[in-house]
């Protein structure tokens, strides 16, 4: 249930404050953003925010270190969903909350939680104002081609094979041209591709051996457009959702779309829905990898599970959901 956020700091006695952490290379003139995020907390009775910026050594982490020790009410990342995750994964078990504020091409995570993606301003007033929920978040373990093993956490979803050839391939600068629609171009190109042979193992169950052209895991599932992959997936109900793709030709695609429209129940084994606390895939063959849209390289193996309830999230007050605020991206 989520809970109205304190009217003062985190301790107890001051006005709130806000922690800023921005990937700089998404906007054209940071020092507009801050200002007008600057404007926003004053606002709103907030404190003067502080102002931390990513850097290609570090993407967000240790800015939200910073964040959290200095004793920040809110901490924002604004970037992609990349530099989204990096943040939110330094706030996994503290009752801090995360507030989200547009700014990529994807904003995955605060469209399945129905906030405000075209207009920073009314994001960052939400956030300021809105009320506290706990969420589940994901957790991810990779096996590179040189053996190593990787853990991470993730927001939205990982995935292995079509969708991470179609995240690697879309340009930075076609997809901030068209957005969501840049992902889609991608897919219909790399729709040829050869299947790789996986055994997939979700839940307790015994491991299925299959040619697949994706395996995507979820703790949300929509995608830009509206699009649900995951339909039945809930950030908070403790399961992890999972879509195995596996056409059997170039026919095979049909019975793909079918089972994709009808949730898995005609589409003639092409794909198919899961649903448990974790899954394993290996791979015959390395295979392209993602996690939030960022991709993780070559992968032998992949397995994602859930965390339950390890992320505080500002969303709207409970008599405010659904309701959907129009606005620019300014």
């Amino acid at each position: 249930m989520p809970t109205t956020a304190e009217a003062t700091g985190r301790d107890g006695v001051g006005r709130q404050r806000a922690g800023f952490v921005i990937n700089p290379i998404k906007f054209d003139d940071v020092d507009d953003v801050r200002r007008q995020m600057e404007r926003i907390c004053a606002e709103n009775g907030w404190d003067e925010p502080l102002w931390l910026e990513t850097t290609e050594e570090d993407p967000g982490a240790g800015q939200a270190r910073e964040v959290l020790d200095a004793g920040c009410d809110l901490v924002v990342p604004i970037g992609g969903d990349g530099t989204v995750r990096t943040v939110a994964s330094q706030l996994v078990g503290t009752k801090v909350p995360l507030g989200l504020v547009p700014g990529g091409t994807g904003n995955l995570l605060a469209r399945n939680l129905d906030l405000p993606v075209t207009s920073r301003e009314d994001a960052l007033n939400l956030a300021l104002t809105g009320a506290d929920r706990r969420v589940d978040v994901g957790q991810v373990r990779y096996w590179d081609t040189d053996g190593e093993t990787h853990e991470e956490y993730f927001l939205v979803m990982g995935g292995v094979g079509m969708d991470a050839d179609v995240m690697e391939s879309t340009d930075d600068e076609v997809k901030k041209r068209f957005g969501w629609m840049a992902y889609a171009r991608s897919a219909v190109l790399l729709g040829y591709d050869t299947p790789v042979p996986a055994s997939i193992r979700t839940g307790e169950d015994e491991p299925v051996h299959k040619k697949i052209r994706s395996v995507l895991f979820g703790n949300v599932g929509k995608l830009q457009g509206g699009v649900a992959v995951l339909p039945e997936a809930r950030i908070d109900d403790g399961q992890l959702d999972t879509l195995v793709v596996a056409p059997r030709g170039i026919t095979g695609w049909a019975g793909v779309v079918a089972g994709m429209v009808t949730r898995g129940s005609v589409g003639g084994g092409n794909v198919s829905y899961h649903q448990g606390t974790q899954v394993d895939v290996q791979l015959a063959t390395p295979t392209r990898a993602q996690v939030d849209g960022d991709g993780v390289g070559y992968v032998t193996r992949i397995a994602g599970r859930i965390v339950p309830e390890a992320l505080t999230v500002r969303v709207r007050p409970e008599g405010q959901r659904g309701a959907r605020r129009a606005g620019s991206a300014a």
